[in-house]
């Protein structure tokens, strides 16, 4: 092949790759609406509207963060990191930020397990569960603020006497993981999708972007802070954590 081809191909492949990352970057940068306003949420406190803890005052954004609660690791990791980054916050930011817990794993994680589960940690977080009869809905949510989840059948067998895990496995009860996106989505009392933050910020990181948010949509609740959605660095809400790990 010439030189001359080669050049010409390099120069569309960069072309290519470079057309990408500005559509990329436009679309992440675009806000969307996540929580649509008549979906109402099963949740520890009640039936929840994105706008039912802010009580219909302006200014109020919710934290989320999606998980169950079998994740050995990553899930109680992100509740913690929000909980060190809460602890920074001075009382008018706390009053006016809600944290939430969504599970992936409705089967499972009924909204007694998720109050127990939740009650660990010293932080006012409000657990989120739609039906697990409800895929639909609890998909169509989840698309909406950018996340990803799949079921994931645990490799490990058991021997014969192991009469009892057997029988949980057939029950559907245990023996598998939810493989899902690692991220903090920040949504606003109208339902807008603010921002995503990466759990790979310090606590001090990500106290500073949630005062910014606060402070954006308190300025101007109906308009402000759309140009945000989205802009903290290296989000990537779409990197599955396997297995909560």
């Amino acid at each position: 092949m010439s030189p001359r081809k080669l050049i010409l191909m390099g120069l569309s492949a960069f072309a290519l790759v470079a057309i990408a990352l500005i559509t990329g970057l436009s679309a992440s940068h675009q806000p969307r609406d996540a929580w649509p306003t008549t979906l109402e949420l099963p949740s520890t406190r009640g039936l929840l509207h994105a706008d039912t803890l802010s009580r219909g005052e302006a200014g109020h954004l919710s934290v989320l963060i999606p998980g169950f609660t079998h994740c050995p690791d990553i899930c109680p990791l992100s509740l913690a990191r929000l909980q060190m980054a809460w602890q920074r916050l001075d009382e008018t930011s706390r009053a006016h930020l809600h944290p939430m817990f969504l599970t992936l794993d409705p089967a499972r994680d009924t909204l007694p397990v998720l109050s127990r589960y939740l009650s660990a940690f010293s932080l006012p977080v409000t657990g989120l569960r739609l039906p697990s009869q409800d895929d639909t809905r609890l998909e169509e949510f989840t698309q909406r603020l950018g996340i990803q989840f799949q079921r994931r059948e645990s490799e490990q067998s058991h021997p014969p006497e192991h009469a009892q895990a057997q029988a949980q496995a057939s029950a559907g009860e245990a023996d598998y993981m939810i493989d899902h996106s690692v991220a903090i989505f920040v949504i606003d009392e109208q339902g807008r999708l603010r921002d995503t933050l990466p759990l790979s910020q310090t606590p001090a990181q990500l106290a500073d972007r949630l005062t910014f948010l606060l402070q954006s949509v308190a300025a101007a609740p109906s308009s402000a802070g759309l140009a945000n959605v989205n802009t903290s660095a290296n989000a990537n809400p779409d990197v599955l954590a396997m297995g909560g790990a």
